[in-house]
Order: C-alpha cells, then sequence, then structure tokens
C-alpha cells in the first residue's frame, strides 16, 4: 500500500472519474506520483502529472464530458487530515488559472491511522467558493 510506504514522508497524485449525475462523481481513477514529499509537503510532478492525466483520457477516449479530472489527493501521514495553509493556496491557485478547464476541483487529504484510513475532501471553484465535499469511500 502506497500510504505504508510513504511513511513519514507525504504522498500523492490526480483522482480522475466518472460523472454519474450533477454534482455526484466516482473515482476510478487514483494516480500515485513515484517522488515522495517531505514530511511536511508534497509536490507535485507535472512532468508525470501530465502522462498520467493523457493516460486516462486515452482510455476513456477522451470522452471530457463524462470522464475527466476531478482533482488532487495528498497524505499528511503526520498532520491532520485538514488543508493546510499552502495546501489552500495551491487549489485557489489551480482554479483560477486561466488554462483551467474545469467547473471545480477537489482536495482528498488521506492519513492511514493502524490500520485505518483517515480522509476529508473539499471542492474549490474559479469563482472562489469552496467547502467540504461529501466523501464515501467504497472497501473492496
Amino acid at each position: 500500500m502506497a500510504l505504508n510506504e510513504g511513511g513519514h514522508r507525504e504522498i500523492g497524485g490526480q483522482l480522475f472519474g466518472e460523472q454519474l449525475a450533477p454534482s455526484q462523481f466516482l473515482v476510478t481513477n487514483l494516480t500515485v506520483q513515484a517522488r515522495r514529499g517531505s514530511y511536511t509537503r508534497f509536490i507535485v510532478d507535472l512532468f508525470q502529472a501530465a502522462r498520467d492525466a493523457m493516460r486516462f483520457f486515452d482510455s476513456t477516449q477522451h470522452d471530457y464530458t463524462r470522464h475527466n479530472y476531478i482533482g488532487e489527493w495528498h497524505s499528511h501521514p503526520s498532520f491532520k487530515v485538514r488543508p493546510s495553509g499552502t495546501d489552500l493556496t495551491t487549489m485557489r491557485e489551480l482554479v483560477r488559472d486561466p488554462g483551467f478547464k474545469g467547473t471545480f476541483a477537489v482536495l482528498m487529504i488521506v492519513r492511514l491511522d493502524a490500520d485505518c484510513i483517515a480522509a476529508a475532501a473539499w471542492n474549490f471553484d474559479p469563482l472562489g467558493r469552496e467547502g467540504v465535499a461529501q466523501l464515501e469511500i467504497e472497501n473492496d
């Protein structure tokens, strides 16, 4: 499991998925970046992120109305499952970037506590609206 391998260093990646209904999405692909972060920070590898995105879009025949980028995720192995100031700034800059083509982006933060995964998610949009996103985790 990637969270175990990450140890006390933050890890992360991208969330891709399928729109099931308005404002309801199923994450079908969660990438894990090869390069880990530090004890206090995760930095996205833009080259791997671009490759992972193209792989996802190729696999869904570029059907962007149904299958698309949902957001980012990373771990907080040493901190609460809440966005830091840096996390908030990063997500706000992402959705307000003129090149951002989406209507929202989700940030999910996870933490492994013994054998249990704690997770929470936040939604950000280009108009500055943000808040807690409802997160349901299926255990396979």
